[in-house]
């Protein structure tokens, strides 16, 4: 999405095992550093790509959430994590996550830009 232009930036930072840490009121990300840089492709098996060392958390994807519904709560679009309060996306077992994050980064662009 990213090289399409539909995106402005997009790289991976880690796969599987992330260190969470807050730090002046944002959460930061970053890859456990034996798994920097590589990702499991389902199928093909492990690549490497370019990877950023660390990343400010905009979004939390809650996959297969037990709390996901077609149309949620609005006290769902919210979660702490060390802290720091952060946007919510529960997304329901079985559900391709793909369409609802894309759909949900293209909407914040636009309300961001409005």
């Amino acid at each position: 999405m990213a090289r399409t232009g539909s995106l402005p930036f997009a790289r991976l930072v880690a796969d599987d095992r992330v260190h969470l840490e807050a730090a002046h009121g944002r959460l930061l990300a970053r890859p456990a550093e034996a798994l920097a840089g590589l990702i499991e492709v389902r199928g093909v098996g492990l690549i490497r790509l370019t990877h950023e060392a660390s990343a400010v958390v905009g979004v939390v994807v809650d996959l297969a959430a037990a709390d996901a519904r077609r149309l949620p709560e609005a006290a769902s679009h919210r979660t702490e994590i060390h802290g720091i309060q952060l946007p919510r996306l529960a997304v329901a077992s079985g559900t391709a996550a793909l369409p609802a994050v894309i759909a949900y980064i293209t909407h914040e662009m636009i309300s961001s830009d409005a």
